[in-house]
């Protein structure tokens, strides 16, 4: 018995002095833990008719947002430099919507009327710096009894205050055909028979990177453009498929990858491919690992019975070799216009309601249908 007292006595003594532990804090039912930030993934965007624009998930395959113009029917539509926004042409091509794609809420409104005339906007091209556009308008005067029929004019115009600085007959020479900013959006890059760099105010070259000249006996010049590789995110190179005449075989082309170093002025790293990938139009996976293409045939009795023979074909654009083809017969109309950000699946659209959706084998895998007919392209860019 004191040996039980004992054991109390000095269990109670260790308890001494200690401050007891706080009380546990209530728990607030309505407190939400903060939300991860949103992660960028690749989405497409297209028309739907009348006034919308889709953002549409091509893993999951669903719509996930949609936005309505402010001007009713879109009638053309350019990326931002950024990628993050598009410039849509509304109100009757009189003005000029921009749209944040990762919110889908329309940032701004540009409207290009003038009293006495009839304003048909026909093409923005925005300029290094992001504060102003070149805005391509037709013009007609709009007389008590008739119309009058003007030169189209080239407008420069300043965003921020929107203004038109200054008119013009045409686009300066220097950017007329094959101009895109450069990657680190301050430069004029221009391609054509070399890449020349101007600078983005004065339109003085600053640098050129020769296309024209052979790298080596019996090259010829290297023809390149269309989609960079790096997605403009690389500001000191791009990487491009390239063209070539064969220069044993007359007929024919050749292709492959090259790098244009931005610092160096010179063309880099260049990987031939043969005359494997053919010289149309690829949809290009995000990985840029996976390219597809289309052929069609069947010619007056697919008109006839409404339908159209596709051949679509996958290329390794690693390998520079064609991987499988896949043919298919389709309701006329329809057209390939873009490729899963993997690249397993292909996307049919065009003159109608549905999106097809194609396995990587080219076998139809789904129809989805929509309130509205589509156009007939689809943009793919990454956004929250």
């Amino acid at each position: 018995m004191k040996r039980l007292v004992l054991l109390i006595a000095l269990a109670c003594a260790s308890g001494l002095g200690q401050t007891p532990p706080p009380p546990a804090a209530p728990v607030d039912a309505a407190v939400t833990p903060p939300a991860a930030p949103a992660v960028a993934k690749p989405h497409f965007f297209f028309r739907r008719w009348p006034d919308w624009l889709v953002k549409f998930d091509p893993v999951l395959d669903r719509e996930v947002a949609q936005v309505q113009f402010q001007g009713g029917v879109a009638h053309s539509q350019v990326l931002a430099h950024d990628q993050r926004r598009l410039f849509m042409t509304t109100a009757q091509r009189s003005q000029v919507e921009v749209i944040d794609l990762a919110t889908m809420k329309i940032l701004d409104t540009h409207t290009f009327k003038q009293d006495g005339y009839i304003i048909r906007v026909d093409s923005v091209k925005e300029c290094p710096g992001g504060t102003h556009w070149y805005v391509k308008v037709d013009r007609v005067k709009a007389l008590p009894d008739h119309f009058v029929i003007e030169e189209p004019e080239w407008l420069y115009y300043r965003l921020k205050d929107q203004e038109i600085e200054k008119r013009s007959k045409e686009l300066p020479k220097e950017i007329r055909s094959g101009a895109r900013i450069s990657p680190d959006g301050k430069s004029w890059h221009v391609f054509g028979r070399d890449l020349v760099i101007l600078d983005g105010a004065t339109l003085k070259e600053t640098g050129k990177i020769e296309l024209s000249a052979p790298l080596y006996g019996g090259m010829g010049a290297l023809s390149v453009g269309g989609e960079d590789f790096f997605d403009g995110k690389n500001h000191k190179a791009y990487r491009m498929i390239y063209r070539m005449r064969d220069p044993v075989k007359k007929n024919r082309s050749l292709s492959g990858l090259v790098d244009l170093d931005l610092e160096t002025m010179k063309i880099g790293n260049l990987v031939e491919w043969g005359s494997n990938v053919p010289g149309g139009r690829l949809e290009i996976s995000l990985d840029k690992k996976i390219g597809v293409t289309e052929s069609f045939s069947g010619g007056g009795r697919g008109r006839e019975s409404g339908e159209n023979e596709i051949r679509l074909i996958t290329y390794d654009l690693v390998a520079g070799r064609m991987v499988r083809e896949g043919v298919g017969k389709f309701r006329n109309g329809l057209g390939l216009a873009a490729v899963s950000p993997d690249g397993k699946k292909s996307y049919l659209v065009g003159r109608g309601h549905e999106l097809v959706v194609l396995d990587e084998f080219h076998q139809p895998l789904r129809t989805i249908e929509f309130g509205g007919e589509l156009d007939g392209s689809i943009l793919t860019t990454v956004v929250e």
